[in-house]
């Protein structure tokens, strides 16, 4: 099988915050695409895109990349969303989810609140109630953005993606942190067919802060298929 991955990073950050773990993958003999996208150091997108758009952008980015053969995406957070999408649909042939986001319980609520505010925003056009409603969602990426990407932020948020991570059926790989407070490991628990593997005393920024460690996880899964 071909040693061949893709990185998507997640929101609001770029390529380079996955170049550590692209090097200690390339070291373990990995060829690596790791991406900037569309908003996150490219240029907005035309339009207000979902994860769908971003994942079909995904696509034609390893077409140009690699017109034939077998890779695994890995997707953190916002990138693990689109790598679920783009898995669920029969995509790739292997993920690698680092604590995707869209599936834990805090989001439904929070698309609860979004959906709320767009029809209040468009009846009342109350931008101080909105902001502090946000503010309680806990949503401080929101409070970042601003024009187009302020809609794709609202259209990320409000797809629950519980109902696609239960059709993955390529060979997958669940990276957490025990600490996590973005998004609770627990919801690890989700991919029933995943080899789940938790980090004790991480958070959130677990492809960051320890990059050899995860790209050996990588590495001892993928032989292990």
């Amino acid at each position: 099988m071909e040693k061949r991955i893709v990185l998507i990073h997640g929101w609001g950050a770029r390529a380079g915050k996955l170049e550590a773990l692209s090097l200690k993958l390339e070291a373990l003999g990995w060829e690596v695409l790791n991406l900037d996208m569309p908003g996150f150091g490219l240029a907005d997108p035309p339009t207000a895109w979902g994860v769908g758009e971003y994942g079909d952008w995904v696509l034609g980015q390893i077409d140009k990349k690699w017109k034939r053969g077998t890779y695994a995406i890995f997707g953190h957070s916002f990138g693990g969303r689109v790598a679920i999408k783009l898995a669920a649909l029969g995509k790739v042939d292997k993920v690698v989810l680092c604590a995707p986001g869209g599936l834990s319980r805090s989001g439904v609520v929070k698309r609860l609140i979004f959906k709320g505010l767009a029809s209040l925003g468009k009846k009342m056009g109350l931008e101080q109630q909105k902001g502090f409603l946000y503010k309680l969602a806990r949503e401080h990426d929101y409070e970042k953005t601003s024009g187009i990407m302020r809609e794709v932020f609202k259209k990320v948020i409000n797809e629950d993606l519980n109902p696609l991570a239960k059709g993955i059926k390529v060979p997958t790989l669940v990276l957490w942190g025990k600490q996590d407070r973005m998004v609770p490991y627990t919801d690890g628990q989700k991919f029933v067919q995943a080899k789940l593997v938790l980090f004790d005393n991480q958070g959130h920024r677990v492809p960051y802060e320890l990059p050899e460690e995860v790209a050996k996880e990588i590495n001892i899964w993928f032989g292990s298929l």
